[in-house]
């Protein structure tokens, strides 16, 4: 199928995007099983301070290369960006499957080239949107849909496959997911390709700079900013949790992952009707939810029952507000184009 949408020419095989979606999910759930497999194998084998190392280490690359990965899907063809990131994640994981002592090294690279992978998916809904027959409002949610598919399945798999074959072969396992995923949208045909006008000489600073005078924008960006950081925090804390108070192992971490995606499947089955024309009500809303659980993790006598609780309740509002900021994003995006 060949067509236009928007600033971008698309070009996308006649009933592959289901296939696409699937490979999607399938990516996820070794996405989890990853990070799963190398939060318990440096909890296990290196001093305490190595868990928020990697946590720096998968968070801050991509998080200081946002900008240029946005530009960098802007000016190139964001499907076959798709397929390089896929290729190279599937080979950095393959290589700290085999070589521990790259961990970090390799967890800063993933973390790059997750930005970079997030950012062509994100460019590239609209055209699966178009491909499916969908709206795009119904496409993000589907999207959120497979995502918590995969974090639903992949803890748990991570979790039975670390105590069952090790974490080498886990980790192996997530690298062929991420060649499955390269593969099927390389067979695909899908392509958004920038016309001349999106391609344009301009300093980064230039493609920021309305966006920097939206004073809107800044304290929604503030806001999430302080999110991540807080998010950041509870990781952490999520593995001593485990470890430590429940005296547990990967599979109860699984488990209760798996719960966290459980409630970010209900929540996207309920996005649109919560969120409706409520963006920022819905947005600080549902942040607010999340932060609560927290704190009745914290606050609360500790048994598996109140954090399994508190961990639907904080994935279903999780889930809700990735689909209010995305439309936020675009609503911006939009707005001063």
């Amino acid at each position: 199928m060949e067509n236009t949408h928007g600033s971008v020419a698309i070009g996308f095989r006649q009933g592959w995007g289901w296939l696409v979606l699937a490979a999607l999910t399938v990516s996820t759930i070794g996405d989890e099983i990853t990070l799963l497999t190398l939060m318990f194998r440096t909890a296990e084998n290196a001093p305490s301070y190595a868990v928020p190392a990697l946590l720096i280490a998968e968070l801050l690359p991509g998080l200081i290369a946002a900008p240029w990965a946005g530009r960098l899907i802007d000016r190139r063809d964001a499907a076959r960006i798709l397929v390089a990131a896929s290729v190279l994640q599937a080979g950095v994981i393959a290589l700290i499957a085999h070589h521990p002592v790259l961990t970090l090294v390799g967890a800063a690279c993933l973390s790059l080239l997750f930005t970079i992978s997030s950012a062509a998916t994100f460019a590239l809904i609209p055209l699966l949107a178009n491909a499916l027959g969908m709206t795009l409002a119904r496409a993000n949610s589907l999207l959120e849909i497979v995502r918590s598919l995969g974090m639903l399945a992949g803890p748990v798999a991570g979790g039975v496959l670390v105590g069952w074959i090790g974490s080498r072969a886990a980790l192996l396992a997530d690298a062929a997911s991420f060649g499955l995923l390269a593969l099927v949208v390389l067979a695909s045909g899908l392509r958004r390709a920038p016309e001349r006008g999106d391609v344009e000489e301009r300093t980064l600073f230039a493609d920021y700079l309305p966006l920097l005078r939206n004073r809107r924008v800044m304290v929604v960006t503030g806001a999430l900013s302080l999110e991540v950081f807080a998010t950041a925090i509870a990781d952490v804390a999520f593995v001593f949790l485990v470890t430590v108070t429940l005296a547990s192992g990967p599979t109860t971490f699984g488990v209760l992952t798996a719960l966290w995606a459980g409630g970010m499947l209900i929540g996207a089955a309920m996005a649109e009707k919560v969120i409706g024309h409520r963006v920022g009500l819905a947005a600080f809303g549902t942040a607010a939810v999340m932060g609560a659980t927290m704190l009745l993790i914290g606050l609360a006598p500790i048994g598996f029952a109140i954090v399994a609780l508190a961990f639907i309740l904080g994935g279903g509002a999780n889930s809700i507000h990735n689909g209010v900021t995305s439309r936020f994003v675009r609503q911006t995006t939009i707005s001063r184009t």
